[in-house]
Parts: structure tokens; sequence; C-alpha cells
């Protein structure tokens, strides 16, 4: 009995199918060759964020701009925006791809009048260097995901949940498994209030990441000194369930299609 329990996997058969099938997706649409040779697994530490700021303009800025490096899209058009009341975001009609679509050979036009792609953050968003990295992961790889013809597995009901693979795909994982459930106090009695970041599941996500480590093969030690002390065990044996799982991981590292152009998109 014993053994049958922990043989258990640790998400459900069709969770993990999911997110295989969604990293051969990333894989196939998105640059093999970037995230093997160029693709890093990006910590909340200085080593990866070295700036000091004053402001939260300045730290909204420097963020975006180490997040967008790490992502392979310094080259995107994109526009920083502390939006106001009366803000309405405003996005291209097509997007061209002139060559890759991340890195530092990215090249890219926006079709219509739209000459950027607006970015926006919120004043109590720069008051947490990680959460705002996340948050900013996550509209590049909303704009990414968008950026190819072939749907994510799940289709349009589940492009949230791409959104969320492609931030982890990208190298923010840590991020995002960190503030998959973000806790925050209210007023005085009026207790506190629990919000998700993202639409997979923090043990989704944390598997996501620990399939990140396997396939890009940096060691546990490296990952787990920045996540979270509770999903430490449920990444260990994540690393160690993925590995085992040879036809799946053999299938993903198989994937060999960089892309070097994509045709309009909207």
């Amino acid at each position: 009995m014993l053994s049958l329990f922990n043989n258990k996997s640790l998400l459900d058969e069709d969770a993990t199918q999911w997110l295989f099938d969604a990293y051969a997706w990333a894989l196939g649409n998105f640059g093999s060759d970037f995230f093997h040779e160029e693709t890093i697994l990006v910590t909340p530490t200085s080593r990866h964020f070295p700036c000091r700021v004053n402001s939260r303009e300045s730290m909204a800025a420097s963020v975006f701009e180490q997040v967008a490096g790490y992502a392979g899209m310094q080259n995107w058009p994109f526009r920083l925006v502390e939006p106001g009341p009366d803000f309405v975001p405003v996005s291209p009609s097509s997007i061209t791809f002139n060559g890759a679509p991340r890195g530092p050979a990215a090249s890219l036009s926006l079709d219509g009048e739209v000459k950027d792609l607006t970015i926006t953050y919120t004043p109590e968003q720069t008051r947490d260097p990680s959460v705002l990295a996340a948050l900013f992961s996550l509209n590049l790889a909303a704009h990414l995901g968008r950026a190819t013809d072939e749907p994510p597995p799940g289709d349009e009901e589940l492009r949230g949940h791409a959104t969320d693979l492609l931030a982890i795909f990208m190298g923010f994982g840590l991020f995002l498994a960190n503030n998959a459930v973000m806790v925050r106090s209210g007023c005085s009695g009026c207790g506190r209030s629990v919000q998700s970041m993202g639409f997979l599941s923090e043990d989704e996500m944390t598997y996501g990441l620990a399939l990140f480590c396997v396939l890009k093969e940096i060691p546990n030690q490296e990952a787990l000194p920045h996540l979270k002390r509770p999903l430490r065990p449920l990444f260990k044996k994540a690393v160690k369930e993925i590995s085992a799982n040879r036809a799946g991981v053999g299938r993903l590292l198989a994937i060999d299609r960089p892309i070097k152009s994509i045709p309009d998109v909207s």
C-alpha cells in the first residue's frame, strides 16, 4: 500500500499532459534554439536585478528593462505606462516579424496606426519588485503567445494558462510560483484577502518550473534557495517524476524548429 501512495503522480494526468503539450507548443513556435542557448533561470536577486532606484517610475522602468532582456524581447516596441483613469489601451491590427521573434536579432513592425505595445503597471505593484517582474513577464508572454497562428493546447479556452506557461518557459518560473498565491492584509479588523496571480495553480506553476529546469539541465540547488519553502518538496518531487518520464522529456528535447519569421497576426 505504501508503494502505491509513493508512486502517485503529483498532478492529475490531464494537467501533467497539458504542461508537456504546452512546452511542445512553446518550443515549436517560439524558438527551441533561443530556449536552449539563451534562456536562463531568472532569480529574484541583485545578480539579475542589480539596479538601485529612487522612484516608482524608475523602479518600473528598471525591472521592465531587465525582464524584457531576459525574455529576449528587448527589441519589441514596448511603451511602459502608469495609466490614469481615462486610459484606454490600443492594440495593433497585426504584427509582422522581419526576423527572429526573440533575441538581439529580433525585428518586427506593427501594422496600422499603432506604433508600440503598451505595458501598464500600478503604484501598488512597484512596492514588490518580485511581483512586478512576474506581472511584466506575464504581459510579455501574452504578446508573444499571440504571435503565432497555432493556438495553444486547449485552444482559446486555455489561453490564460498558456500565457502563464510561456512566462515560465521564458525563465520566470520562480517569480510565478512564488507569487501564484498572494495574501494581502486589509484594514484593521478587515482580515486578509487571497489573490491568484495567474490561471495555473501554484502546484502547476511549480511543476512547470521543474520541467523548465529538467529541460535546461539546471541543478536543484540553483532553484531551491529562491523558491518558497512550502514549494520546495513539491519541486524536488516534480523534478524526480519528470526525469523519470524519459519519453515525455525526449519528445520535448527532440523539438528543433527555430523560428525565422512569423506571418502577420492580430
